[in-house]
Parts: structure tokens; C-alpha cells; sequence
């Protein structure tokens, strides 16, 4: 709101009357501004924005026509509010011939002062207003042109990012889909028809050609994964084999997600399309070598144990049947890390796997609980040796020695360390006393370098009951 006085100007030869409208219109409190003649009020007009200017019509130099012809004429002026003031010219045509010269008012003399102060203040307030919008106008426009500026910036940033998007699809070898469920038609990118050796370009097409386009065998899995996610309007992910347009075949990681349609209607899957054919490959040949590893390891422990046998034909029975028992539990902790392609080993299968031949249904003598934890590959051999040695220490001269005797085993992961940390117990119960040896033996030795090599601890009590062991081993969270 424009709080501050505006200008008013006053023009008339006559200096009388000139200081009878300042006394009537004093009380508008604006800026009153009077010239004598026509010369004098352009100069002010020149130099000053007016609101309303008060003429008269008759003055000796250039009449108030006259003058009001040339303000019109000015750009800055062509709306400037006039009053014409006259003491002779009183007919119609002249109250024509002044409004026709651009006046908004024409009033005789004498002049009523209640109204002319009405009509003027009415023309100022006018002016304000037009002010007002003037600067309402610069400052949306202002806005406008900052927003414009703003969306032209977003735009082209928005373009960058397309752009960045699409090279980084083309250079990951993967493309966008999207499957509407009530149309049954499915887009397809460029990148998308680039991997199915298609033109690289955005196409749309019904959703039953993708459908033929999937192998056979893994079409089913794949409608069971759209219903899936359909139904939990979820996340979608599956992986399929796809029949290009030469016919040969390529390896897909697809996930998307549900995005509900309008009005509870179903809506439609959309997602990125992975080419993972080079990996399938890789991995192939990578079971193909761990198979042959494990086939060429498998015979060598069985070279191993051949050339053992041989060996120790002279040897006491003992000696070769706890080298040969370790022989045994070797080949057993490298079953186990076949079967997971060399990831890892669960304790609670080393163990099933251990303590097999010693099981009894009657009456069970092993008791075990623990999480479900995975050794890596790097300490399932090792713990698996150590185990046996323990088990057949208990064989032999432990808890598994006498009838009543048995073993608890039981491990954690100890989350309170920085490092997480499997602890696992050996307790024996019910056997005989046990005897700390005078020197370490294989499994201690055993125990002490698995603890060095993975920056773990051990402890041995030999007790009244039997041994109890502890093992600190750091593992992978």
C-alpha cells in the first residue's frame, strides 16, 4: 500500500486563485505544487511525477488546451489525470473540446470546494491504485521471470540427468520396461530393444510378444513373480532367459515394482532390465572349475590315504587309525565347502557330519545348541580338524568312553566385542577324570594355531568329569 503524499499540480496565471485551491486542497495532505503559466508547468512535469493536474483554461502565453495537447503527447503523461478550470468557456462544446483534448473533468468558476476536494482525491486514489498494480505487475513479472529462470535451469538439469541416466543405462548394458495390466501392453526402451537385438528405439507392443520372448522354462516363474508382486503391490525381481530376435538366447535380471492405477484399478509393473549374461557365463565356468578342483582334491586325499596305508603297514594300529580318521575329517570339511561352491560351512552341519557315526537314537549322548552360524572357508577346515580331535580324544579316553558319559556343544556370536566373535563351548560330563597332558599333542597344537592364524583364543580345563574347551574365533558379521 503507498502510504507516501503524491504531487499535485496547480496551473493559473492568477496568483489568487492559485492560493485559494491550495487552501482547499490542503487538507488531502499531498504535495501541492502551482505554475503560472503553461511554460512553467511542463518544466515541473519534466522533472516530477504528478498524480492530478488542476488547469486553467484560459492563460496568456499557451491556453489550457493547448497545454493539455502537449502533456497527452508525452509517453509519461498520456494518462495523467487533467481538470480543467474556467470562468468563460462554459458551453457544452467546450466542456467537449476538453474532454476531447484528453481532460477527465471540467469545472466552472466559481469553484465548489467540497467538490472539487472529492474529485480530486478521487483522482488520487486513483493514481495510488494504478501505482499499486504497476508495482503488483513488476513484482510478479519479476517472479515470473525468476520461476521461468528457475524452470529453464530445472529443465536443463532434468535433460543432464536423462541424459547422464540413459549413457549410464547403455553403459551397464540395461534398459526400462513397463507392463500395463488392464491395456496388456508393455514399453520397452531403446537400450531394452539394443540388448534383444532389436532398432534402438522406444516401443510400445502387447505384453503376450514379451511373454513368447521368454524361455519356456522360465516363463512360469515369471508370471508367479508378477502375480506375486501384484498382489502384495510390492517389489517385483526375477531372473530369466530371453530369446533375442537371431535366436540366440541372453540372461535377464528384471526388478521393478507395483505402481497402483487411478481409482483402486490395477495399475502396472515397472522396472530396469539387467543383461547378466557375462556373469551366467562366468559362473558356469566357475562351477565348472570348483567341480574339477574338487575332483582333482578328492582324488589327491585319496592318493593321500593310499600312499598312507602303504606306508604304514608296519605302524601300530592306533597311530594309523587316528592319521587315518584325520584323513577322514579333512575330506569331510572339504565335502561340506563343495556343496557351497567354496562360501562357507554351517558349524551345526560340521558337526552333524562328525559326530554321525557316534549317534544313538536309544539314548543320545551329544547335546547341541547354538545360532545358525557359517564359517568361511578360510577356518571351516581348521575347525573342523579341531573338533575331531576333540571328539576323538573323547573316544578314546573322555566322555565317549564309558556309557554314562556325554557331550555338550553349544556356540554364539558375542556382539558386545567391536568385532563379532563366535564363542564356542566343549563341556564333557559323566566321564573319567581328565589329565592335563605333559605335552601338547596334535590337537592342541591344532587348537593353538587356528587361534593365531585368525587372531582367536583358547582354554582347556581338564576336570573330574572330563575336558572343557573354549574357543574365541573372530568371524564375519
Amino acid at each position: 500500500m503507498l502510504s507516501e503524499a503524491v504531487n499535485i499540480l496547480l496551473v493559473d496565471d492568477q496568483p489568487s486563485k492559485l492560493m485559494s485551491y491550495e487552501v482547499i486542497l490542503r487538507d488531502l495532505n499531498e504535495n501541492l505544487i502551482s505554475a503560472t503559466s503553461a511554460n512553467e508547468a511542463l518544466a515541473v512535469l519534466l522533472k516530477t511525477d504528478v498524480a492530478v493536474v488542476l488547469v486553467d483554461v484560459c492563460m496568456p502565453d499557451l491556453d489550457g488546451f493547448e497545454l493539455v495537447q502537449l502533456i497527452r503527447e508525452h509517453p509519461r503523461y498520456q494518462n495523467i489525470a487533467v481538470i480543467f478550470i474556467s470562468a468563460v468557456l462554459l458551453s457544452d462544446l467546450d466542456r467537449i473540446r476538453g474532454y476531447e483534448f484528453g481532460a477527465v473533468d471540467y469545472m466552472p468558476v466559481p469553484v465548489v470546494p467540497q467538490i472539487l476536494k472529492a474529485k480530486v482525491k478521487v483522482f488520487v486514489e486513483l493514481y495510488r491504485k494504478a501505482r499499486e498494480l504497476e508495482q503488483i505487475a513488476a513484482t510478479l513479472e519479476q517472479s515470473v521471470a525468476e520461476r521461468t529462470s528457475e524452470l529453464e535451469a530445472s529443465t536443463a538439469q532434468l535433460r543432464k540427468s536423462e541424459e547422464q541416466f540413459r549413457q549410464a543405462l547403455a553403459a551397464a548394458n540395461m534398459g526400462t520396461w513397463r507392463h500395463d495390466l488392464i491395456k496388456q501392453m508393455s514399453q520397452r526402451d531403446k537400450h531394452l530393444n539394443t540388448i534383444l537385438g532389436l532398432k534402438p528405439i522406444d516401443t510400445a507392443y502387447p505384453t503376450s510378444e514379451w511373454l513368447e520372448r521368454i524361455h519356456e522354462d522360465d516363463v512360469q516363474a515369471v508370471t508367479d513373480a508378477w502375480q506375486q508382486a501384484i498382489s502384495t503391490r510390492g517389489a517385483y525381481e526375477a531372473e530369466l532367459r530371453i530369446k533375442r530376435s537371431d535366436g540366440t538366447l541372453r540372461w535377464l535380471r528384471e526388478q521393478g515394482h507395483y505402481v497402483p492405477g487411478a481409482d483402486g484399478l490395477p495399475g502396472s509393473l515397472t522396472g530396469l532390465a539387467l543383461d547378466i549374461t557375462e556373469r551366467k557365463h562366468a559362473e558356469e565356468a566357475r562351477s565348472l572349475l570348483i567341480e574339477e578342483l574338487n575332483h582333482r582334491v578328492k582324488n589327491m586325499l585319496t592318493t593321500v590315504q593310499s600312499i598312507a596305508l602303504q606306508s604304514m603297514a608296519g605302524a601300530q594300529g592306533e597311530q594309523k587309525d587316528r592319521f587315518l580318521s584325520r584323513i577322514h575329517a579333512l575330506a569331510t570339511g572339504h565335502n561340506l565347502l563343495t556343496q557351497s561352491q567354496w562360501n562357507g560351512a554351517r558349524l551345526a552341519d560340521i558337526l552333524d557330519a562328525l559326530f554321525a557315526p557316534y549317534k544313538d537314537e536309544q539314548r543320545p549322548r551329544l547335546k547341541l545348541a547354538g545360532d545358525d552360524v557359517v564359517l568361511s572357508s578360510r577356518d571351516a577346515i581348521s575347525v573342523t580338524l579341531a573338533i575331531h580331535e576333540l571328539l576323538t580324544n573323547a573316544v578314546k579316553y573322555g566322555a565317549y568312553s564309558v556309557p554314562e558319559g556325554n557331550v555338550s556343544v553349544s556356540w554364539n556370536i558375542d556382539r558386545s566385542s567391536p568385532k563379532h566373535r563366535l564363542h564356542f563351548r566343549w563341556v564333557e560330563n559323566g566321564g573319567p577324570p581328565a589329565t592335563e597332558p605333559t605335552h601338547a599333542g596334535f590337537g592342541t597344537r591344532l587348537l593353538r594355531s587356528l587361534a593365531a592364524q585368525s587372531n582367536g583364543e583358547y582354554a582347556c580345563a581338564f576336570l573330574d568329569t572330563g575336558i572343557s574347551c573354549e574357543l574365541f574365533l573372530p568371524t564375519e558379521r
